[in-house]
């Protein structure tokens, strides 16, 4: 944890909510696993959550167990859910980012597109249509071309 986290405002709560129970950990979602039971990343940036205040809460994206804290299922080795799922957070930051994109840059506006899709047809608790996530992943691959193509 980087610090104390502020009181997040209302419209920053049903961000959060939403991204549990209707989008997933993004990660899964972009390798091709969808309605992974998730938890939230705050974003941060050298070291510091990103946003001022309650804001910080606006930087989230939602991570499952494995991405956020690298913690294995069924007796699988980190190893081999690396190799089928990415590298989990726990491994470096570098590697994670070397591998889904930048957080601020990539990450943060491709959970901010899944959010967009469900505010515009919104779906049932896990249950992430297909179509949204084939968009998503296009999506993603377009911020992750544009982020290498600006480094």
């Amino acid at each position: 944890m980087v610090g104390k986290t502020p009181r997040a405002l209302k419209s920053h709560k049903d961000r959060m909510d939403t991204i549990s129970v209707y989008c997933g950990c993004l990660p899964c979602l972009l390798m091709g696993t969808l309605n992974v039971h998730t938890t939230i990343e705050h974003v941060t940036e050298r070291g510091r959550r990103k946003g001022e205040g309650s804001e910080q809460h606006r930087w989230t994206i939602g991570l499952c167990i494995w991405h956020h804290f690298g913690h294995t299922k069924n007796h699988t080795t980190r190893q081999s859910m690396a190799g089928d799922f990415g590298p989990p957070l726990t491994f470096g930051r570098h590697i994670f980012e070397d591998h889904f994109g930048d957080e601020v840059r990539v990450l943060v506006p491709t959970q901010d597109f899944v959010l967009a899709r469900f505010a515009e047809r919104p779906w049932q608790e896990y249950d992430l249509p297909r179509d949204v996530a084939r968009d998503t992943r296009t999506k993603w691959i377009e911020l992750n071309h544009a982020d290498a193509q600006s480094a």
